[in-house]
Parts: structure tokens; C-alpha cells; sequence
């Protein structure tokens, strides 16, 4: 088997990449120039030769796309639906890496697949965009909505809990608390676990819109709480409400979702977020 796989030094693609190597798929990874020049069209003939093309690649920086909009649709829209056209032309499965921060505010549960997306920033309209292009270019094709990723490489500047634990060694210095959102919730997620449950879905020939969260939902107060408990440090972590961190996008305050289509389809449970952050940073600070 061979997959293609776009965003390979990121955090989602870097677990791609280890997860599929260790299946004994033979991975190919693609550059920015690279994919760029696929969706003018310009390729290698050896791209037909994949079992899928994997897009993690993105401009997740939400407070820039609102800064900077047109350079936000054209990496998150534009360019993926330019690859959706063509992996469509040369028959390969594409798998699309959106975020569950598209269904925006229409309610305070968990979000099914099937509940409205209604995103409320630049970025998360850009992906939704993305979306589309992609589920309409071929039937072959996989959408995946994630958020609040955590994983990979502690030195990856994006790194959310790797930057939070030296949030909390700064603050434990200064002898003065941290601070976090006490509003928005989410479901903290595993890179790992999405790339493991992304191999069952390309391996099995399952097709179309798949939430992939790790179970059990948070609020950025509960995430960074059970981050700085994870690395064994007593620094107090202390409420504060969405409007103390001057965002510039919009975000919904509920980004939480279910995995409800892949347990109608008999998929067993992904693991909880607080068992696998607990791994994950005994495993890096060890």
C-alpha cells in the first residue's frame, strides 16, 4: 500500500507518517512547492500509483485568517480544491483534515455529522469550503473533523501543551497563577489516535464525513488544568472568561463533538482525552 501525504512536519501529519510507516505502508511525503504545483495540474505520474492522497497541510493560524483572509481561502479552499480535482482525475482517494470548529454556535451538546455547520471565522469557513470541494470531486473521498490536537514533537512551535507547560514553569518562577478560558470547550485530541482511526477508515473503504475526537469533552480551563497535573506540577491554574484574551476571531465557544457515524458503523470507542494527554506528556518529559 502507498499513500501520499501533504503537512508530514506537523503535528497530525508527523503522526500520519510514524503510523502508516509502522502498518508497512509506504509513505510519500509532499513539500508546499510540491502540492501547489499538483493543484496547477503539474505532477508526477507516480501519483497514480497511491492507495490515497492524505491533505494535512493548512493555515491553522485562526487569528491571522482574520487578519489576512484571501491568503487564508487560498491554502484552506482553493488549494484543496484544486487537489480534490485532481486526485479525482487520476482516481485516488483524498482524505481532507477539517476541524469540528465548523459547526460553530447552533447548540451546547457534542455535534453529530450530521448537525448544521455554521462556522463563525474566516478559518473555519475556509475549511468548510474545503469540504465541500472535496465530497464533491469523488465519492472515493474522506472528510475528517478534528480539533484541539495535541501531539508529536514538543518543539513544534504550535505545540499546545508543550507551550502551556512552559506557560506554567514561567509562572511558577514569577510565583503567580496561569490563567485559561473557563468558556470554550472542546474535545482534546490525540494526533495519534486520528491517524490510527484514519488507517481504519482508508483500510476498511469507508467514505464521506467522520467526526474523530477523542472521547470526553473540556473546557481550555479543564485542558490546561490536567496539562500541568499530567507533568507533576502544583502551579494553580485559574478561571478567566473568553473576552479577558482579546481574540480576534470569533471562535465558538462549543467545539466538542461525537463520533456518531463511526458508532453507528460498529467502530469501538476512541480512548479518553485525559488517559492519552496523561501518556503522551509522561512520554516527553520523562
Amino acid at each position: 500500500m502507498k499513500v501520499f501525504l501533504t503537512g508530514a512536519t506537523g503535528m497530525l501529519g508527523t503522526s500520519c507518517n510514524a503510523l502508516f510507516t509502522s502498518k508497512g505502508v509506504e509513505v510519500k511525503t509532499l513539500n508546499r512547492e510540491e502540492i501547489w504545483n499538483l493543484a496547477d495540474l503539474s505532477f508526477d505520474p507516480d501519483l497514480k500509483s497511491g492507495q490515497a492522497f492524505i491533505h494535512t497541510a493548512a493555515n491553522t493560524n485562526v487569528e491571522q485568517c482574520e487578519l489576512e483572509p484571501d491568503a487564508c481561502y487560498r491554502d484552506n479552499y482553493l488549494l484543496t480544491e484544486g487537489l480534490a480535482r485532481v486526485c479525482a482525475m487520476i482516481k485516488v482517494p483524498m482524505i481532507f483534515i477539517s476541524s469540528t470548529g465548523v459547526y460553530g454556535e447552533s447548540h451546547n451538546e457534542p455535534y453529530r455529522e450530521y448537525s448544521q455547520a455554521n462556522p463563525t471565522t474566516h478559518h473555519h469557513r475556509s475549511k468548510l469550503l474545503g469540504e465541500q470541494a472535496v465530497l464533491s470531486a469523488s465519492q472515493e473521498n474522506i472528510v475528517i473533523r478534528t480539533g484541539w490536537l495535541f501531539g508529536g514533537n514538543f518543539a513544534n512551535p504550535k505545540n499546545f501543551v508543550a507551550r502551556r507547560l512552559e506557560d506554567a514553569s514561567k509562572a511558577a518562577a514569577n510565583g503567580v497563577p496561569l490563567f485559561s478560558n473557563s468558556e470554550q470547550r472542546g474535545c482534546p485530541t490525540y494526533t495519534l489516535d486520528v491517524a490510527t482511526r484514519l488507517f481504519m477508515l482508508i483500510t476498511g473503504g469507508h467514505r464521506g464525513l467522520f467526526n474523530v475526537v477523542n472521547e470526553g469533552g473540556a473546557s481550555r480551563l479543564d485542558y490546561v488544568r490536567a496539562i500541568v497535573a499530567s507533568a507533576g506540577l502544583s502551579i494553580p491554574v485559574m478561571a478567566s472568561p473568553a473576552d479577558t484574551f482579546k481574540r480576534q476571531a470569533k471562535v465558538s465557544s462549543n467545539e466538542m463533538a461525537a463520533n456518531w457515524r463511526a458508532a453507528q458503523l460498529g467502530f469501538s470507542s476512541m480512548p479518553h482525552w485525559k488517559q492519552r494527554l496523561n501518556e503522551y506528556i509522561l512520554e516527553n518529559i520523562k
